[in-house]
């Protein structure tokens, strides 16, 4: 017991460094660019500034380690990779003269086609990574992926790298087991849809799938250590993938962004999908009883009655043989008074 902790603490210590490190070194490739390294105020801000904050998130996340405060650690991890990743998007965009570019139609048109697959690399690698690491709603990638490459190739980009993030979910969770998804998507969040699907994984992950009601990213992992097939898992994440990223592009080309009333629509879309989703996962628990008893109905095989009861043995949804008792109710109350007035009456 006392070599897992200590593997694990070794884990949490050595990817707080290598993020730390990589957040280091972007933040010293941003400061030296040229029209960074022109303000003196800035260089020195992003410099210095950078390497006090990588220190602050190194110094707390090992202590939140050697401490066992796992969550601290990991909302360390975090931040370094969220700046990391702000530093990555700063570094391209100033490296590439981005912001004057996207200015004029042409000239962003013109980028596109110079910078062909690297753009396209770099956008399939977000849409893997918000799958696996990084806590990015997939609606957002996908509505910036159809603005940059067009609804058609932004759909098949964002198809791409989500596609692939979810299989690889699902191989950690086959692979790796229950403690490496625990540690990436969290022990209660883990353990509670574990519970929620426990004996019946493969019809209730494949409706999960297919509602927009569910995360699907850490579905993706739970998948991995439950009973269900990679075939099963790779036909129901696929079909599902493709209806919502092609809804989500398309609906981007038909709502422009540049007029007044196309964001007025799209804000209330925006806060109707999040007024709704808080909505349906607070009602999560009822939907899975919905479907549970949608797939699962109890088969009566005898009945016996009794005086004021009455028995019936039926299969349970889990399989086994239950005895039920039946208290009458007031008119089959009247009948068998009714039946056994007469049986005396005979007598």
């Amino acid at each position: 017991m006392a070599i897992k902790k200590n593997h694990q603490l070794h884990i949490h210590i050595i990817l707080l460094f290598m993020a730390g490190i990589a957040l280091e070194v972007f933040c010293v490739l941003l400061a030296f660019l040229p029209s960074v390294a022109a303000k003196e105020w800035l260089k020195g801000l992003i410099l210095y500034g950078g390497s006090l904050i990588v220190l602050v998130l190194l110094l707390i996340g090992v202590v939140g380690a050697l401490s066992g405060k796992v969550v601290l650690a990991k909302t360390c991890f975090l931040a370094e990779i969220l700046l990391l990743l702000a530093a990555v998007v700063f570094y391209v965009i100033i490296k590439t003269g981005f912001i004057g570019i996207v200015r004029d139609e042409e000239e962003f048109r013109a980028f596109l086609e110079r910078a062909g697959v690297w753009m396209s690399i770099v956008f399939i690698a977000v849409q893997f990574l918000q799958v696996v690491i990084l806590p990015i709603p997939s609606t957002v990638t996908v509505v910036a992926g159809s603005a940059l490459f067009g609804p058609l190739l932004g759909s098949v980009y964002s198809l791409i790298g989500i596609l692939l993030g979810s299989f690889i979910a699902f191989a950690v969770g086959r692979f790796a087991g229950y403690r490496v998804v625990a540690w990436l998507v969290g022990k209660e969040t883990l353990d509670k849809w574990l519970d929620k699907i426990k004996g019946k994984d493969k019809i209730f992950l494949s409706a999960m799938f297919v509602l927009p009601v569910f995360p699907d990213d850490v579905l993706c992992f739970v998948a991995g250590l439950s009973s269900m097939s990679f075939g099963l898992f790779a036909v129901v994440i696929v079909l599902s993938r493709i209806l919502a990223i092609f809804t989500t592009s398309y609906s981007v080309s038909l709502i422009p962004f540049d007029t007044w009333w196309g964001l007025l629509i799209w804000g209330l879309i925006a806060a109707a999908v999040v007024i709704v989703f808080f909505l349906l996962y607070k009602k999560s628990d009822a939907i899975l009883q919905f479907i549970h008893k949608l797939f699962h109905r109890e088969v009566r095989v005898k009945e016996k009655q009794t005086k004021g009861e009455l028995h019936v043995k039926i299969v349970s949804p889990e399989g086994t043989l239950v005895e039920k008792g039946v208290g009458e109710t007031g008119e089959q109350k009247k009948n068998s008074e009714k039946r056994m007035n007469g049986k005396k009456e005979k007598k």
